[in-house]
């Protein structure tokens, strides 16, 4: 490096130099990434309230073990907590699934659908607090939002 290069350019080196020569273990950037993801452990879980697949709420970890329903039936879904409640739609297809969904008290900003990937899917609500989503694969997921007074927000994890 010599001195016509600006800082970006530099710390673009640096880190190339040191992934060579010390890089990171896999596990422990797994760890960062899963403290990361606890970063509103102050947020409030969104309790699943009802099922339309016949999933008992009071059962400790039943909607995330359960294996999603295979039926063409539509499944509905609600969650409260936080002062936002969530209504989700589940509408099996050719494709993939369908997912309709309504928060209500929730801020339109920070709205994201997680799967237990850990992959992310922003979620845009209109002016009713309603969006739609596309999705192929089923799984585990939990949407993941901010109350209107600005507090974390996370569902329980549901089975689609």
């Amino acid at each position: 490096m010599n001195a016509g290069h600006g800082d970006d350019e530099l710390m673009e080196w640096l880190r190339r130099v040191a992934a060579e020569a010390d890089p990171v273990p896999a596990d422990i950037s797994a760890a960062a990434r899963e403290v990361i993801g606890l970063r509103d452990l102050d947020g409030e879980l969104a309790d699943l309230i009802a099922d339309s697949a016949g999933v008992t709420p009071d059962l400790e970890y039943e909607p995330v073990r359960r294996a999603a329903p295979e039926t063409a039936e539509d499944r509905l879904l609600s969650f409260e907590g936080g002062g936002v409640r969530i209504e989700l739609e589940i509408a099996p297809g050719d494709d993939g699934l369908t997912v309709v969904g309504q928060l209500l008290g929730a801020s339109p900003m920070e709205c994201e659908l997680e799967s237990a990937d850990g992959h992310r899917e922003r979620v845009q609500l209109d002016e009713l607090g309603r969006f739609i989503l596309d999705r192929r694969e089923r799984g585990p997921v939990r949407i993941r939002c901010r109350s209107v007074r600005g507090g974390p927000v996370t569902t329980a994890w549901v089975n689609l």
